[in-house]
Order: C-alpha cells, then structure tokens, then sequence
C-alpha cells in the first residue's frame, strides 16, 4: 500500500497507515513469537481516533484481516513504539484521542491479502 487510507463511522476514524509481510517474529521482555510452519507474520499499523464527545472502549482484537477469503484476528496487538511491546487489546480512549498500534497476523505463506475489516467497514488492500 502506498497511501494511508480511513475508515470512519459515527464513533471513529480508523486508518491504515502500512502493512508489511513480515519480519516473521516478535521479541518482548515478556516472550518471542514465532509464525506456526507455513504461516507468516502481516504487521498492519493503524491508528484509530475516538470521535465521540465521551471515553470510549475500542476493540482492537474485531479488526480483522481477509486473505483467501478467511477472517483473522490479530495474534499480537503491539503499542506501535521504539520497543516492542504488547498493548492492551480495549483500550479506553478519552474524547478525540487518537492512539496507534500494531496488529500482528498469522496468515498461511501462500495467502493473498484482500482486506482489512472494522464491522462492515472495509479497506481492500491493493497489492502493490
């Protein structure tokens, strides 16, 4: 993907700013993760914005990513910082507050990415 792209609806703005297929592992103080044989790791950055006038939960773990028609949810939720490290996968968002994180999915090797999907919100990924 070249350009970020934005969902939005009545409670939020949810944009995707890159995905990438790998690094194909994940390293915390608290673990290392690999992908399962034949999977690889799809790192989808976004951020979200809570656009009500009141806190808010978001769901991180409902954003899925479609690649051959099969929906996945994210394996890892990272904070999207210098260091990895796992977030908090409802996050409370304080009014207009616009947070970024890391989505990690194990997909199969040989999977095509379709689609990044928020409800029936969707962002097709264009392969580029």
């Amino acid at each position: 993907m070249k350009n970020q792209v934005t969902l939005s609806n009545n409670k939020h703005d949810i944009t995707l700013i890159n995905i990438t297929i790998g690094p194909d592992q994940y390293n915390t103080a608290g673990g290392h993760w690999e992908p399962k044989n034949g999977k690889r790791f799809v790192w989808a950055t976004i951020a979200i914005n809570n656009r009500l006038k009141t806190e808010q939960r978001f769901f991180l773990d409902s954003i899925r990513l479609v690649a051959d028609k099969k929906e996945i949810k994210p394996l890892i939720i990272d904070m999207d910082s210098t260091i990895t490290m796992r977030a908090e996968k409802e996050p409370a968002m304080a009014p207009n507050e616009t947070i970024s994180r890391r989505l990690i999915y194990a997909v199969p090797e040989s999977a095509v990415l379709e689609k990044i999907l928020y409800g029936k919100e969707e962002i097709v990924i264009t392969q580029d």
